[in-house]
Protein backbone atom coordinates (compact mmCIF):
# COMPACT_ATOMS: atom_id res chain seq x y z
CA UNK A 1 0.00 0.00 0.00
CA UNK A 2 1.59 3.42 -0.83
CA UNK A 3 0.16 7.02 0.46
CA UNK A 4 -0.55 7.85 -3.10
CA UNK A 5 -3.87 8.95 -4.59
CA UNK A 6 -5.16 8.29 -8.20
CA UNK A 7 -7.83 10.94 -9.11
CA UNK A 8 -10.02 9.53 -11.74
CA UNK A 9 -12.65 11.84 -13.36
CA UNK A 10 -14.82 11.14 -16.29
CA UNK A 11 -15.46 13.71 -18.66
CA UNK A 12 -17.22 14.61 -21.80
CA UNK A 13 -17.13 18.13 -23.16
CA UNK A 14 -17.14 19.78 -19.96
CA UNK A 15 -15.11 22.31 -20.94
CA UNK A 16 -17.53 25.30 -19.32
CA UNK A 17 -17.37 23.34 -15.74
CA UNK A 18 -13.72 22.12 -15.87
CA UNK A 19 -11.73 25.23 -14.91
CA UNK A 20 -13.33 25.65 -11.57
CA UNK A 21 -13.15 22.05 -11.42
CA UNK A 22 -9.41 21.81 -11.97
CA UNK A 23 -8.74 24.61 -9.52
CA UNK A 24 -10.84 23.29 -7.09
CA UNK A 25 -8.39 20.48 -7.42
CA UNK A 26 -5.13 22.35 -7.16
CA UNK A 27 -6.10 24.37 -3.93
CA UNK A 28 -6.24 20.99 -2.14
CA UNK A 29 -4.43 21.00 0.80
CA UNK A 30 -2.40 17.51 0.25
CA UNK A 31 0.95 17.44 -1.38
CA UNK A 32 0.33 17.65 -4.82
CA UNK A 33 3.57 15.04 -5.85
CA UNK A 34 1.28 12.49 -4.22
CA UNK A 35 -1.99 13.28 -6.44
CA UNK A 36 -2.13 11.79 -10.20
CA UNK A 37 -4.85 13.05 -12.04
CA UNK A 38 -6.31 10.52 -14.71
CA UNK A 39 -8.66 12.17 -16.65
CA UNK A 40 -10.82 9.96 -18.99
CA UNK A 41 -12.33 11.54 -22.44
CA UNK A 42 -15.21 10.14 -23.93
CA UNK A 43 -14.14 11.69 -27.15
CA UNK A 44 -15.25 15.74 -26.25
CA UNK A 45 -15.34 18.01 -28.91
CA UNK A 46 -15.22 21.17 -26.63
CA UNK A 47 -11.68 21.14 -26.17
CA UNK A 48 -11.92 19.43 -22.91
CA UNK A 49 -8.96 17.53 -23.32
CA UNK A 50 -6.93 20.31 -24.12
CA UNK A 51 -7.51 22.49 -20.78
CA UNK A 52 -6.66 19.73 -19.08
CA UNK A 53 -3.44 19.30 -20.42
CA UNK A 54 -2.83 23.00 -20.34
CA UNK A 55 -3.86 22.84 -16.88
CA UNK A 56 -1.46 19.51 -16.33
CA UNK A 57 1.45 21.54 -17.32
CA UNK A 58 1.43 24.51 -15.05
CA UNK A 59 -0.39 23.17 -11.76
CA UNK A 60 2.46 21.13 -10.89
CA UNK A 61 -0.45 17.63 -10.44
CA UNK A 62 0.89 14.92 -11.66
CA UNK A 63 -1.16 13.21 -14.35
CA UNK A 64 -2.98 12.40 -17.83
CA UNK A 65 -5.65 12.45 -20.56
CA UNK A 66 -7.19 8.77 -21.21
CA UNK A 67 -9.54 7.91 -24.29
CA UNK A 68 -12.72 6.30 -23.71
CA UNK A 69 -13.98 5.23 -26.91
CA UNK A 70 -17.14 3.88 -25.42
CA UNK A 71 -18.19 7.02 -23.73
CA UNK A 72 -19.80 5.05 -20.94
CA UNK A 73 -19.14 6.17 -17.05
CA UNK A 74 -18.64 2.95 -16.28
CA UNK A 75 -16.15 1.71 -18.91
CA UNK A 76 -13.97 5.23 -18.51
CA UNK A 77 -13.64 4.61 -14.41
CA UNK A 78 -12.49 1.03 -15.30
CA UNK A 79 -10.28 2.76 -17.82
CA UNK A 80 -8.85 4.88 -15.14
CA UNK A 81 -8.30 1.90 -12.52
CA UNK A 82 -6.30 0.29 -15.21
CA UNK A 83 -3.96 3.53 -15.51
CA UNK A 84 -3.37 3.79 -11.80
CA UNK A 85 -1.40 1.99 -9.58
CA UNK A 86 -3.13 -0.97 -7.79
CA UNK A 87 -1.09 0.01 -4.60
CA UNK A 88 -2.91 3.52 -4.79
CA UNK A 89 -5.60 4.96 -3.20
CA UNK A 90 -8.46 6.05 -5.58
CA UNK A 91 -10.86 8.83 -5.34
CA UNK A 92 -13.38 9.13 -8.30
CA UNK A 93 -14.37 13.03 -9.14
CA UNK A 94 -16.82 14.47 -10.96
CA UNK A 95 -15.59 17.21 -13.96
CA UNK A 96 -18.22 19.29 -12.50
CA UNK A 97 -18.33 19.78 -8.99
CA UNK A 98 -16.17 21.85 -6.93
CA UNK A 99 -14.38 20.50 -4.19
CA UNK A 100 -13.56 21.68 -0.78
CA UNK A 101 -9.69 22.32 0.11
CA UNK A 102 -9.71 19.33 2.52
CA UNK A 103 -11.64 17.09 0.38
CA UNK A 104 -9.04 14.51 -0.25
CA UNK A 105 -6.98 14.81 2.85
CA UNK A 106 -10.42 14.56 4.52
CA UNK A 107 -11.11 11.36 2.84
CA UNK A 108 -7.13 10.30 4.00
CA UNK A 109 -7.37 11.27 7.35
CA UNK A 110 -10.92 9.46 7.78
CA UNK A 111 -9.26 5.69 6.17
CA UNK A 112 -6.96 6.53 8.63
CA UNK A 113 -8.52 6.79 11.26
CA UNK A 114 -11.30 3.52 10.27
CA UNK A 115 -10.79 0.01 10.51
CA UNK A 116 -9.98 -2.10 7.50
CA UNK A 117 -13.33 -3.06 6.89
CA UNK A 118 -14.04 0.46 5.77
CA UNK A 119 -13.42 0.35 1.95
CA UNK A 120 -15.50 3.45 1.00
CA UNK A 121 -15.32 7.01 1.81
CA UNK A 122 -17.46 9.76 0.53
CA UNK A 123 -19.85 13.01 0.74
CA UNK A 124 -23.26 13.80 0.08
CA UNK A 125 -24.33 15.43 -3.16
CA UNK A 126 -24.94 19.53 -2.45
CA UNK A 127 -25.71 21.13 -5.44
CA UNK A 128 -24.53 24.95 -5.74
CA UNK A 129 -26.97 27.57 -5.95
CA UNK A 130 -27.82 27.97 -9.41
CA UNK A 131 -29.61 31.56 -10.74
CA UNK A 132 -31.46 29.85 -13.36
CA UNK A 133 -35.09 28.67 -12.42
CA UNK A 134 -34.68 25.10 -14.34
CA UNK A 135 -31.34 24.01 -12.86
CA UNK A 136 -32.26 25.52 -9.18
CA UNK A 137 -35.31 23.05 -9.17
CA UNK A 138 -33.14 20.36 -10.05
CA UNK A 139 -30.85 21.40 -7.52
CA UNK A 140 -33.31 21.28 -4.99
CA UNK A 141 -34.32 17.71 -5.55
CA UNK A 142 -30.71 16.45 -4.50
CA UNK A 143 -31.14 18.11 -0.92
CA UNK A 144 -35.30 17.92 -0.05
CA UNK A 145 -35.98 14.91 2.09
CA UNK A 146 -39.15 14.61 -0.47
CA UNK A 147 -36.73 14.82 -3.05
CA UNK A 148 -34.20 12.11 -3.41
CA UNK A 149 -32.06 12.97 -0.73
CA UNK A 150 -31.33 11.27 2.72
CA UNK A 151 -32.55 13.85 5.85
CA UNK A 152 -29.57 15.23 7.44
CA UNK A 153 -26.69 14.93 5.24
CA UNK A 154 -26.77 19.15 3.80
CA UNK A 155 -25.58 19.54 7.69
CA UNK A 156 -23.53 16.02 8.53
CA UNK A 157 -21.85 16.83 11.80
CA UNK A 158 -19.29 14.11 11.46
CA UNK A 159 -18.57 10.83 9.92
CA UNK A 160 -21.48 8.48 10.01
CA UNK A 161 -21.78 4.84 8.09
CA UNK A 162 -23.93 4.49 5.13
CA UNK A 163 -24.89 2.10 2.25
CA UNK A 164 -24.26 4.92 -0.72
CA UNK A 165 -22.10 7.60 -1.18
CA UNK A 166 -21.89 10.42 -4.07
CA UNK A 167 -18.46 9.95 -6.43
CA UNK A 168 -16.64 7.95 -3.68
CA UNK A 169 -12.61 7.03 -2.91
CA UNK A 170 -11.56 3.55 -1.88
CA UNK A 171 -8.49 1.88 -0.25
CA UNK A 172 -5.91 0.43 -2.25
CA UNK A 173 -6.82 -2.92 -4.39
CA UNK A 174 -10.92 -2.57 -3.40
CA UNK A 175 -12.13 -1.88 -6.53
CA UNK A 176 -9.80 -4.37 -8.44
CA UNK A 177 -10.09 -7.08 -6.45
CA UNK A 178 -14.34 -6.28 -6.72
CA UNK A 179 -13.62 -6.73 -10.74
CA UNK A 180 -14.15 -3.28 -11.22
CA UNK A 181 -17.21 -1.20 -12.19
CA UNK A 182 -20.22 -3.26 -14.69
CA UNK A 183 -20.07 -1.74 -18.30
CA UNK A 184 -23.13 -2.69 -19.29
CA UNK A 185 -25.07 -0.71 -16.27
CA UNK A 186 -25.82 2.66 -18.10
CA UNK A 187 -26.69 4.21 -15.09
CA UNK A 188 -26.69 3.58 -11.01
CA UNK A 189 -23.03 1.55 -11.44
CA UNK A 190 -22.20 3.03 -8.06
CA UNK A 191 -24.95 1.68 -6.22
CA UNK A 192 -24.60 -1.42 -8.04
CA UNK A 193 -20.64 -1.68 -7.20
CA UNK A 194 -21.16 -0.50 -3.59
CA UNK A 195 -24.01 -3.62 -3.12
CA UNK A 196 -20.89 -6.06 -4.18
CA UNK A 197 -19.11 -4.04 -1.40
CA UNK A 198 -20.88 -3.96 1.22
CA UNK A 199 -22.01 -7.68 -0.08
CA UNK A 200 -18.19 -9.15 0.58
CA UNK A 201 -18.37 -7.35 4.31
CA UNK A 202 -17.11 -4.01 3.87
CA UNK A 203 -17.85 -0.64 5.23
CA UNK A 204 -18.76 2.37 3.61
CA UNK A 205 -18.80 5.82 5.47
CA UNK A 206 -19.87 9.09 4.84
CA UNK A 207 -18.35 12.96 5.91
CA UNK A 208 -19.14 16.19 5.59
CA UNK A 209 -17.73 17.80 2.76
CA UNK A 210 -18.30 21.34 1.69
CA UNK A 211 -17.99 20.32 -2.18
CA UNK A 212 -20.53 21.67 -4.58
CA UNK A 213 -21.71 19.52 -7.31
CA UNK A 214 -22.64 22.47 -10.14
CA UNK A 215 -26.46 20.98 -11.60
CA UNK A 216 -25.55 21.08 -15.67
CA UNK A 217 -29.02 19.50 -16.45
CA UNK A 218 -32.15 21.17 -16.99
CA UNK A 219 -35.64 19.64 -16.36
CA UNK A 220 -36.25 17.85 -19.12
CA UNK A 221 -33.13 16.03 -19.35
CA UNK A 222 -33.40 15.42 -15.17
CA UNK A 223 -36.94 13.53 -15.86
CA UNK A 224 -35.42 11.43 -18.73
CA UNK A 225 -32.10 10.37 -16.48
CA UNK A 226 -34.39 9.80 -13.52
CA UNK A 227 -36.60 7.52 -15.75
CA UNK A 228 -32.94 5.72 -16.66
CA UNK A 229 -32.36 5.91 -13.03
CA UNK A 230 -35.39 3.80 -11.79
CA UNK A 231 -34.80 1.53 -14.39
CA UNK A 232 -30.79 0.32 -13.64
CA UNK A 233 -31.83 1.02 -9.76
CA UNK A 234 -34.49 -2.02 -10.58
CA UNK A 235 -31.74 -3.83 -12.18
CA UNK A 236 -29.26 -3.63 -9.06
CA UNK A 237 -31.96 -5.04 -7.02
CA UNK A 238 -32.76 -7.69 -9.02
CA UNK A 239 -29.20 -8.52 -9.10
CA UNK A 240 -28.81 -8.49 -5.38
CA UNK A 241 -31.98 -9.17 -3.79
CA UNK A 242 -31.08 -7.77 -0.49
CA UNK A 243 -30.60 -4.38 -1.98
CA UNK A 244 -34.36 -4.11 -2.36
CA UNK A 245 -35.96 -2.22 0.39
CA UNK A 246 -39.38 -1.10 1.37
CA UNK A 247 -38.63 2.64 -0.18
CA UNK A 248 -38.63 1.06 -3.85
CA UNK A 249 -42.06 -1.21 -3.00
CA UNK A 250 -43.83 2.12 -2.00
CA UNK A 251 -43.70 4.01 -4.67
CA UNK A 252 -44.78 1.45 -7.68
CA UNK A 253 -47.81 0.74 -5.17
CA UNK A 254 -48.49 4.17 -4.55
CA UNK A 255 -48.62 5.01 -8.48
CA UNK A 256 -51.00 2.04 -9.17
CA UNK A 257 -53.26 3.07 -6.18
CA UNK A 258 -53.10 6.84 -7.90
CA UNK A 259 -54.40 5.80 -11.17
CA UNK A 260 -56.64 3.47 -10.40
CA UNK A 261 -58.32 5.88 -8.61
CA UNK A 262 -57.91 7.95 -11.58
CA UNK A 263 -61.18 5.78 -12.87
CA UNK A 264 -63.50 6.10 -10.10
CA UNK A 265 -65.74 8.32 -7.86
CA UNK A 266 -63.25 8.55 -5.29
CA UNK A 267 -60.83 10.68 -8.03
CA UNK A 268 -60.94 13.78 -5.92
CA UNK A 269 -58.42 11.95 -3.22
CA UNK A 270 -55.91 11.97 -5.59
CA UNK A 271 -56.02 16.20 -5.44
CA UNK A 272 -56.09 15.84 -1.88
CA UNK A 273 -53.15 13.68 -1.46
CA UNK A 274 -51.66 16.53 -4.16
CA UNK A 275 -52.47 18.99 -1.74
CA UNK A 276 -50.69 17.66 0.91
CA UNK A 277 -47.61 16.51 -1.01
CA UNK A 278 -46.97 20.14 -1.81
CA UNK A 279 -47.74 21.58 1.31
CA UNK A 280 -45.15 19.33 2.75
CA UNK A 281 -42.65 20.50 0.24
CA UNK A 282 -43.68 23.97 1.09
CA UNK A 283 -42.85 23.20 4.75
CA UNK A 284 -39.66 21.07 4.24
CA UNK A 285 -37.84 23.44 1.92
CA UNK A 286 -34.24 24.86 2.10
CA UNK A 287 -35.77 28.56 3.40
CA UNK A 288 -32.82 30.15 1.36
CA UNK A 289 -34.54 28.75 -1.61
CA UNK A 290 -36.87 31.48 -3.76
CA UNK A 291 -40.44 30.81 -2.95
CA UNK A 292 -40.85 30.22 -7.31
CA UNK A 293 -38.35 27.52 -7.23
CA UNK A 294 -40.27 25.55 -3.89
CA UNK A 295 -43.11 25.94 -6.11
CA UNK A 296 -41.79 24.39 -8.85
CA UNK A 297 -40.52 21.59 -7.10
CA UNK A 298 -44.49 20.94 -6.20
CA UNK A 299 -45.14 20.16 -10.05
CA UNK A 300 -41.44 18.25 -10.72
CA UNK A 301 -40.76 16.38 -8.06
CA UNK A 302 -44.42 14.03 -8.91
CA UNK A 303 -42.99 14.15 -12.47
CA UNK A 304 -39.63 12.80 -11.74
CA UNK A 305 -40.82 10.60 -9.29
CA UNK A 306 -43.57 8.75 -11.48
CA UNK A 307 -41.06 8.19 -14.52
CA UNK A 308 -38.59 6.99 -11.97
CA UNK A 309 -41.17 4.70 -10.39
CA UNK A 310 -41.96 3.52 -13.96
CA UNK A 311 -38.61 2.81 -15.20
CA UNK A 312 -38.03 0.93 -11.74
CA UNK A 313 -41.20 -1.29 -12.67
CA UNK A 314 -39.89 -2.09 -15.84
CA UNK A 315 -36.29 -2.69 -14.47
CA UNK A 316 -37.82 -5.35 -12.10
CA UNK A 317 -39.45 -7.00 -15.37
CA UNK A 318 -36.34 -7.68 -16.45
CA UNK A 319 -33.28 -10.19 -16.06
CA UNK A 320 -30.24 -8.29 -15.34
CA UNK A 321 -27.08 -9.82 -17.29
CA UNK A 322 -24.41 -11.81 -14.69
CA UNK A 323 -21.56 -9.24 -13.82
CA UNK A 324 -18.29 -10.08 -16.08
CA UNK A 325 -15.23 -8.68 -13.78
CA UNK A 326 -13.17 -6.23 -15.24
CA UNK A 327 -9.31 -7.25 -15.61
CA UNK A 328 -6.69 -5.41 -14.16
CA UNK A 329 -2.80 -5.82 -13.47
CA UNK A 330 -2.52 -8.01 -9.54
CA UNK A 331 -2.85 -6.00 -6.95
CA UNK A 332 0.31 -6.63 -4.73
Amino acid sequence: MSDKVALIIPMRNEAAFLPDTLSSIERQNFEKSRLCVLAVDGESTDGSVQLVLSWLSRSGVPGKVISNPKRSIPAALNAGLRNANPADFVVRLDAHTIYGPTYISDIMDTFAASSGEVACVGGAQIPALDPTFQRAVVGQLLTHPLGLARIGVRNLAGPIDTDTVYLGAWRPGVLQRLGGFDETWVANEDSELEARLRGEGWKIVMIPTSNLYKVNRGLVATIRQWANYGYWRAQTTRRHPSELRPRHVIPPIALATGTALLFTPWRYIDVALFGMYSAAILALRDRDAPLIVTLGCCLAFPIIQTVYTIGFIRGRLIQPRPFSPALFSPTP
